[in-house]
Parts: C-alpha cells; sequence; structure tokens
C-alpha cells in the first residue's frame, strides 16, 4: 500500500510467494503477463498451417504489435511512446535460428513494460509449426 498525491492510497504491489524472483514477484504483474501470453498464444494458433517465413513472421509481428498498443493506450503498459512500453521480435537471426526453422518452431519474444511496479518483462515462447 502507498498514498500518492493526488490519487490517495493504492494497492501498489500485492506480492506472489515467489518472493526472489524479480520478475515474478507482484500479482498484477504476473496475471498481466499470463493475460498476453494467453490471449497471444490463441491468436498465433492460426498461423501453424502457414509457413514458416518472413511473410508470416510480418504478420504475427504486426498482430501482436497492434494488441500491445491497445494496451499501451488503455495505460497497461509504462512509456510515453510505445517503443519504451514494448518491444516484439520474430525471425531468422532475431529469435531463431536456421535449424529452428527446419524444426518447424517460430519463436516469438515480447518484452513489456509494465505500469506497477514499473518492470520491465520479456516473454519469449514458440508455436511447433504444423510439418510438411
Amino acid at each position: 500500500m502507498r498514498t500518492f498525491t493526488g490519487r490517495g492510497t493504492l494497492v501498489w504491489g500485492a506480492r506472489t510467494l515467489d518472493g526472489n524472483s524479480n520478475e515474478w514477484r507482484y500479482i498484477s504483474v504476473r496475471r498481466f503477463f499470463n493475460m498476453v501470453e494467453e490471449s497471444v498464444k490463441k491468436a498465433t494458433e492460426r498461423f501453424v498451417f502457414d509457413s514458416n517465413d518472413a511473410r508470416t513472421w510480418v504478420r504475427v509481428k504486426a498482430m501482436i504489435e497492434n494488441f500491445l498498443n491497445q494496451q499501451w493506450m488503455s495505460g497497461a503498459l509504462a512509456g510515453s511512446t510505445p517503443e519504451q512500453a514494448y518491444y516484439v521480435s520474430v525471425g531468422l537471426n532475431e529469435t531463431m535460428s536456421a535449424q529452428d526453422i527446419l524444426e518447424g518452431r517460430m519463436i516469438i519474444e515480447i518484452g513489456m513494460a509494465a505500469v506497477r511496479p514499473a518492470e520491465f518483462i520479456v516473454l519469449r515462447f514458440s508455436h511447433k509449426l504444423q510439418e510438411a
């Protein structure tokens, strides 16, 4: 609990039992990242049957950036610009090696600056694409 001028007393950072973790110490941060992770996983499932190439990566990246921009505009992410609030990386030599692509893995990395308690955390997950 913290008191802020003009805003009153706010619950600023309810803690999880993972007190030694810098990333998942606060309940609000964990819940927000869980929501983003589930939303992105569901939205990217439709790309499972697409080829694992630059065209697909651009579409996936644009879709996730659009979603995160909406979150930023609604006040869920810190930063005065979208570039300060989040980033999305996907592609050869960014998040994937040539071997990852051959094995059908599309690896996406998302970094987000949570508003409270003002931490920047990176989410990394992958999809196993359908093999031909």
